[in-house]
């Protein structure tokens, strides 16, 4: 018999929101059992319970990794809508803890401010029993551990979850043994892995495409001139592009040196006209780039003064590059490409980029773009 998470899924194929893919197929059902046997857990009759005929066992939860676009936090948004279970919660990770933190600090000043006989209990317990009050699911978008401050507390916390049977649910872009790959004093984080493996089932989603670029494909990706439309325009592409995922800063290194990307979201980057042709960066940032981001976005690209000849050439470089790696481009700008430069003495050199920029805006070259 079908859940509703199932009836929900053929609907959205049913109305072409969404394509069939086997690997995501796969996972809804294993998501579909998940949801029943969590249902049959929370409502084992107590008579039975007391008298030790059944046992009340927790079903393992699921942390699901892969790539970004392939329709983790999709199918874990299904599971939570169809979960017929009023205490629920599904949040973004970093948000999560952000909130642990806040909770356990007020704790620490209240306790420090008038002493009571818990003043000397864990903090960690308490927050734990906020959460268990509010949930009995649990579902964490964009699973990452880059703070020290969480790692420390990660293993407590979540041990203490999975003991009041709370069922959980985690998506991620990497498998649990990397987390907080090159964190410091990672031996201490190492037992919260193990937590994750004994109480989760790991998932990997390895769909072959990226659903979130695909629907991007039929979209404009160069907007001119610069106003208030367009730019309202191209932030809502870069919205709908991330999605959920969190807006950090990377740093790459470029012949020993750091490369600072200061709006890096997955597999996706941003950027202002200044961060890559102001600043002296070569064709070995822009490769650098190219092998970290599938899409970059670039705004306030002004018309080219013929008398800077450096801004111009790092341009034509960045084009290139990005070009050769089939890279697909969300582009503000003053003008159209024909219009970004007139006259100067690389004007015949700037012919080629206004062709591949023209050839990166069509349908043809964003349905062969190269998405790793």
């Amino acid at each position: 018999m079908n859940t509703n998470l199932d009836k929900t899924f053929d609907q959205l194929l049913k109305d072409k929101q969404i394509d069939f893919d086997q690997k995501q197929y796969d996972l809804l059902r294993i998501l579909s059992k998940k949801n029943k046997e969590f249902h049959k857990f929370i409502n084992t009759n107590p008579i039975l319970l007391k008298l030790a005929i059944k046992r009340r066992t927790l079903p393992k939860g699921i942390y699901i990794y892969g790539q970004v676009g392939r329709g983790k936090s999709m199918l874990m948004d299904l599971f939570f809508s169809n979960i017929n279970v009023k205490e629920k919660r599904r949040v973004h990770f970093n948000e999560f803890m952000n909130e642990v933190h806040e909770e356990i600090f007020k704790w620490r000043e209240k306790n420090k401010l008038t002493p009571s006989k818990d003043a000397d209990r864990d903090p960690i317990l308490m927050v734990a029993k906020l959460i268990e009050k509010q949930c009995k699911v649990l579902c964490f978008d964009e699973f990452q551990v880059e703070d020290i401050a969480d790692a420390m507390i990660l293993g407590r916390l979540f041990k203490i979850l999975f003991e009041m049977k709370i069922l959980i649910i985690a998506t991620s872009n990497i498998h649990p043994r990397d987390l907080y790959s090159e964190g410091l004093n990672r031996d201490t984080f190492m037992p919260f892995i193990d937590i994750l493996k004994e109480n989760m089932d790991i998932h990997h989603l390895d769909a072959s495409r990226d659903y979130r670029i695909d629907r991007l494909k039929d979209k404009m990706v160069y907007f001119y001139p610069i106003n208030e439309i367009n730019k309202k325009i191209y932030d809502e592409a870069w919205q709908k592009l991330k999605g959920s995922i969190e807006v950090i800063n990377k740093t790459l290194k470029v012949k020993g040196r750091d490369l600072n990307i200061t709006h890096s979201a997955g597999k996706y980057a941003k950027f202002t006209y200044d961060e890559l042709c102001i600043k002296p960066l070569g064709v070995g940032d822009y490769l650098e780039i190219s092998k970290n981001f599938n899409v970059i976005f670039i705004s306030d690209i002004p018309k080219m003064d013929i008398k800077k000849r450096n801004e111009i050439k790092r341009f034509i470089n960045l084009v290139d590059t990005f070009y050769e790696a089939r890279r697909i481009l969300f582009i503000l700008t003053e003008a159209s490409p024909k219009d970004l430069l007139v006259g100067g003495k690389d004007a015949k050199i700037f012919q080629r980029t206004v062709s591949r920029l023209e050839e990166m805006q069509s349908a043809d070259y964003l349905n062969n773009s190269i998405i790793e």
